[in-house]
């Protein structure tokens, strides 16, 4: 591929500044992560006014460079604008935070084809979803992508609770145990169904986020602000 113009679909997931009229933008792609560098982006008449923006969905032209990890954008056409995102300030605090973990998760590669996938429906419009129901079901897709989603396989659902491993990430096992009621487990599994209360979201919630903790580096006050966020 280096040394190529590559054509391909990607998501932003970041864009900074590289210099005073650059920038670095970082996208997610069927194929992996791609940062390309966009020279004289933000110049009065500069091609690349308004072609792209934080979480848009583009078809490409860039040229892979043989060395480094930076390649130079040739040519981005918007496909979606996600505009719904402009209007609606926690939704767009949830998709900062998936397209964080996205970008830091996402394997290289053709694997990455279905983190594209699943980023891309994530990021659609979804007016009639709370976004509690939204923040469970991004946490245990992403969990289930990276291979590392909790096995409830052992619960016992004649019981108030079960011990269940953090570390281990199984019932019954592990030396960090915490108590986990079926009903959360059902409101982790099917979030949106209509018997799953307020309060049992908010208990996924928080076992979610001591889960993530064990599994996945990541500073925890982001996440504590998202969800203070995303729960009022």
């Amino acid at each position: 591929m280096a040394g190529e113009i590559v054509k391909t679909r990607g998501i932003v997931l970041s864009i900074r500044p590289w210099s005073r009229t650059s920038h670095v933008v970082t996208w997610l792609t069927p194929h992996g992560t791609v940062a390309t560098l966009v020279k004289g982006a933000v110049r009065p008449k500069s091609a690349f006014l308004g072609q792209y923006d934080l979480f848009y969905l583009c078809d490409l032209l860039y040229y892979a460079r043989a060395s480094g990890d930076l390649h130079a954008l040739r040519e981005a056409s918007p496909v979606e604008l996600r505009e719904h995102l402009r209007g609606d300030w926690r939704a767009t605090a949830l998709a900062g935070y998936a397209a964080d973990l996205v970008r830091d998760f996402a394997p290289p590669g053709s694997e990455s084809a279905v983190w594209f996938d699943f980023l891309d429906a994530f990021l659609a419009p979804a007016p009639d979803v709370p976004h509690l129901t939204r923040l469970i079901r991004l946490e245990m897709g992403l969990l289930e992508l990276a291979g590392l989603a909790p096995d409830f396989s052992g619960l016992d659902s004649r019981e108030p609770w079960t011990p269940f491993g953090l570390d281990s990430g199984r019932c019954g096992a592990g030396e960090r145990i915490v108590r986990l009621a079926p009903r959360t487990v059902a409101a982790m599994r099917r979030p949106d169904a209509p018997d799953v209360s307020l309060d049992e979201k908010k208990d996924a919630v928080r076992f979610l986020g001591a889960f993530l903790s064990y599994h996945i580096e990541r500073p925890p006050d982001v996440r504590r602000t998202l969800v203070r966020l995303v729960v009022t």
